[in-house]
């Protein structure tokens, strides 16, 4: 399959928000440590196998939206707990992921699930959300616990929702959104809203944080899907091509769905699974299905620089987050 460097205007990057790291390098070596030290409340037999799991070596693109969207006056401590509960809450779902989609390979490591089998890695990944929930109890708060839990349902529910779906069937924007919501955009979206909560702040700032982090969640899913089609795993570091083995339809397929003649668009829905993913990549980029996924994926940053333009004291780390975000893109 062809990479995706070779796409005009698609930056693809290991480090894509260096920036926002370096802003908060301070506050993602605190996290690191915390993160470290959850290995010590799991059991002796499992606590090494919970350590690998949790170890620092992601992008922390969820904590660094809970330091972008935090404010003011704000409880260091609190604040590194609930980055945690985000990269908990997003490592927990990777093993399970991993799991449901046979994947070999995560961050250029073995998977849990190749390493110890869909029975372990499954408990393992139960064990970690579970870990997280404590820290969720900790912060003292009904409305953490219940937005971790409700965002914890909707990602579940997306994934539940994606595999009952009928593949053989084109699937319609609307509904890719609401899979994208569930897949991707619910933690963004309480990432932000950890941030914007732990202190402090304007009214309504919550809700528009909350706000900008579901649109760049969206657009963040239609980037990923985009990878999975022309990025290479030795670049991507992770098992691809998953989805059209399985016969998802993510956002690129959908967009060369509809520019399809129609019975054409029918018989490739039908057969998905069975079909060359290298000559459906050359179909995609014939019809300029990159060019499509840029502009969705633009007007989503659009809409989440929208959704805090009305509050320029508290906005600035958002907006910049937003700004790396375009930076994916340089159309």
């Amino acid at each position: 399959m062809k990479k995706c460097g070779a796409l005009n205007n698609w930056h693809y990057s290991k480090t894509p928000f260096s920036c926002a790291a370096e802003r908060f390098k301070r506050e993602l070596s605190s996290l690191g440590s915390y993160l470290l030290k959850q290995a010590a409340a799991f059991d002796r037999e499992v606590r090494d196998v919970a350590k690998e799991a949790i170890a620092p070596r992601g992008k922390y693109i969820r904590p660094l939206l809970v330091f972008s969207a935090a404010t003011g006056e704000r409880q260091k401590g609190s604040l590194v707990r609930r980055a945690a509960i985000a990269e908990l809450v997003h490592l927990s779902t990777l093993i399970h992921d991993d799991v449901i989609d046979r994947a070999d390979m995560r961050r250029n490591r073995d998977t849990a699930f190749k390493k110890y089998g869909a029975k372990t890695a499954v408990l393992l990944g139960d064990a970690i959300f579970a870990h997280m929930m404590t820290l969720a109890f900790e912060e003292n708060s009904m409305d953490v616990l219940e937005k971790t839990a409700s965002c914890v349902r909707s990602i579940c529910s997306g994934e539940i929702r994606q595999t009952l779906a009928d593949n053989t069937k084109i699937v319609p924007r609307k509904k890719y959104y609401d899979v994208a919501y569930g897949k991707t955009a619910a933690l963004f979206e309480l990432s932000c809203r950890l941030g914007a909560s732990c202190a402090d702040a304007p009214k309504g700032w919550e809700d528009a944080a909350a706000e900008c982090g579901k649109q760049m969640g969206i657009a963040y899913q239609i980037y990923d899907d985009l990878c999975d089609w022309f990025m290479s795993e030795s670049d991507a570091g992770k098992t691809l091509g998953t989805d059209l083995v399985s016969g998802k339809q993510t956002y690129p397929l959908i967009a060369l769905l509809e520019k399809l003649p129609k019975k054409k668009s029918e018989a490739l829905a039908k057969n998905l699974p069975t079909q060359s993913p290298e000559k459906i990549a050359e179909m995609m980029l014939e019809l300029d299905i990159p060019g499509d996924c840029a502009r969705e994926f633009l007007r989503r940053i659009s809409l989440a620089e929208k959704a805090i333009s009305k509050f320029p004291e508290t906005r600035e780390n958002l907006m910049r987050f937003c700004s790396e975000m375009r930076g994916l893109n340089r159309g």
